[in-house]
């Protein structure tokens, strides 16, 4: 039998580029078993908030000083109105939908001046 040549595997996975978890906070790897188990608690806890939310919150509450926490809680400024979103508007050329046939045509009177 011939013997098949292969490439050794140590050579080829070394000039692989690997992918690295993002750390804009500095988390050495016991921070980061510890903030993957808070964040895992808090999706079995929270089941409809989304991820990445409950990663920002972690990042935010774990890196702001305690008394600033406190601060915003006690003086509930995580309770301020958000800024209200506008609604209506007027969206040209688009569907309209018509109550009654009567209205339709009254309609297209009008486009059609």
């Amino acid at each position: 039998m011939t013997e098949i040549e292969t490439p050794h595997l140590e050579t080829q996975s070394l000039d692989i580029p690997r992918a690295k978890r993002p750390n804009p906070f500095n988390y050495d790897n016991l921070q980061f078993a510890v903030r993957d188990k808070a964040i895992k608690d808090l999706e079995r806890d929270f089941p409809k908030v989304p991820q990445k939310w409950l990663e920002w919150l972690y990042d935010t509450i774990e890196n702001k000083p305690k008394e600033e926490v406190e601060k915003i809680i006690k003086e509930g400024l995580w309770e301020k109105k958000i800024k209200e979103r506008l609604e209506g508007g007027v969206i040209k050329d688009a569907m309209k939908v018509f109550s009654s046939e009567a209205e339709m045509l009254e309609y297209d009177k009008m486009i059609k001046k």
